[in-house]
């Protein structure tokens, strides 16, 4: 017999010995399982449904009982009276079993349904608000549901505040037509921006991005449109996938922790990267098939390729610059001076062509003055590092 059967024999009150024993034990094989049954007996309206219930005709509702009824008599030779007095418990007992099976489904669904913000670290809590007080944290945020198009590919790398700046477009499915009434944030070059989407998902965008966003996700797929990096902290929610749409690809999640990036010449790649800190997403390439990525793993998405590139990367870099770090680890110094120069606003000279391929390892504040960090670069390497106006000037 189904535990369901027998939760409805109980509450019918209609539950042998042996049936009762069943479900002690699988009350107490599992907490969960209390939860479950407590959550059926708690119901508020489980009483007034019960009434309701007990009060079906047998004739209408319970056809298939008065034929296992009949069977009975004949098999035990019961007269009337008892096949008659036999029929409450019965309906009864099939009542609760309807009403244990409606309940279940209530609560699987509101379960299946439910939505969990993520869980945000006090260390993220704290880049925040240090990025506030620097004077980092901003973003242009504009509406878009007079436009008829998204613009929102760039084909130049740095973002500026003229719109005619914003040239290239690409076509979309219908799955992100509702994004056409929607918001675009964009943060200039040297700052960056958390915004918090309408399922609690919380995305850090760096400098020089665009993330075109619904102000509200329908009862489908959470879309949202990409350009630039951002650090995702995704809502949990099993019944509406959330979608990251890139110029390479799609990245798809339930409710996890990734970096996308579709900018990647500091790294010398190009394409969109995705790194999965915690979770499973799935990456799907324009025209290709979805891969799955493990925690610890980089996909990159490449605009001609039908398949990603897969590899194991260090995550740290990622979870860093998402806690207010620059986390360095034997990187070249033109890819770190492509990183801060942008991130301060200086342009970078080098005296030497050499010096742009010399390796070093470090983690600094994202909201520390630049001078600290020119410092000990020059400390480490022996190079001669000068700060002339908006210049940053390298040397042996």
């Amino acid at each position: 017999m189904q535990i369901n059967q027998i939760i409805a024999a109980k509450l019918a009150g209609v539950i042998t010995p042996e049936e009762d024993k069943l479900l002690n034990e699988w009350l107490s094989s599992e907490e969960s399982h209390r939860e479950q049954y407590e959550q059926i007996v708690a119901r508020h309206d489980f009483k007034n449904q019960m009434d309701a219930y007990e009060q079906i005709d047998v004739r209408t509702g319970w056809k298939r009982l008065e034929t296992r009824i009949t069977q009975d008599e004949q098999s035990q030779k019961r007269n009337s009276t008892r096949i008659i007095s036999l029929r409450p418990s019965l309906l009864k007992y099939a009542a609760v079993l309807l009403l244990i099976i409606a309940t279940g489904a209530l609560l699987w669904y509101n379960k299946y349904t439910e939505v969990t913000p993520p869980d945000i670290p006090a260390e993220i809590r704290l880049a925040m608000a240090q990025s506030e007080e620097s004077g980092k944290a901003q973003a242009k945020i504009e509406n878009l549901s007079k436009q008829n198009t998204i613009p929102i590919y760039n084909k130049t790398n740095d973002i500026s505040d003229d719109s005619n700046n914003r040239s290239e477009e690409k076509s979309f499915s219908d799955d992100v037509a509702d994004l056409i009434a929607a918001h675009r944030v964009t943060t200039m070059h040297d700052k960056e921006f958390w915004l918090t989407l309408d399922d609690g998902t919380l995305v850090h965008l760096n400098y020089n991005t665009r993330l075109i966003y619904p102000e509200k996700f329908g009862r489908g797929k959470r879309n949202v449109i990409l350009d630039g990096e951002a650090f995702f902290m995704v809502a949990k929610d099993k019944s509406r996938p959330f979608i990251v749409h890139t110029p390479n690809g799609d990245v798809k999640v339930y409710g996890t922790e990734f970096n996308v990036n579709t900018r990647n010449e500091s790294m010398g790649t190009s394409g969109t990267t995705v790194v999965l800190v915690k979770g499973s997403v799935g990456v799907t390439p324009n025209n290709g098939q979805e891969q799955i990525l493990l925690p610890g793993q980089q996909a990159t998405l490449r605009t001609n390729s039908l398949t990603a590139s897969i590899e194991d990367v260090d995550v740290e870099p990622y979870i860093a610059w998402n806690t207010g770090k620059f986390s360095f680890h034997n990187w070249q110094l033109e890819r770190i001076m492509d990183v801060l120069s942008h991130w301060y606003g200086y342009t970078v000279e080098y005296k030497d062509p050499s010096i742009r391929q010399l390796t070093f390892s470090g983690n600094f504040d994202r909201y520390e003055k630049i001078r600290p960090t020119m410092d000990f670069i020059s400390e480490v390497s022996g190079l001669k590092i000068e700060i002339k106006q908006n210049k940053i000037i390298i040397e042996k």
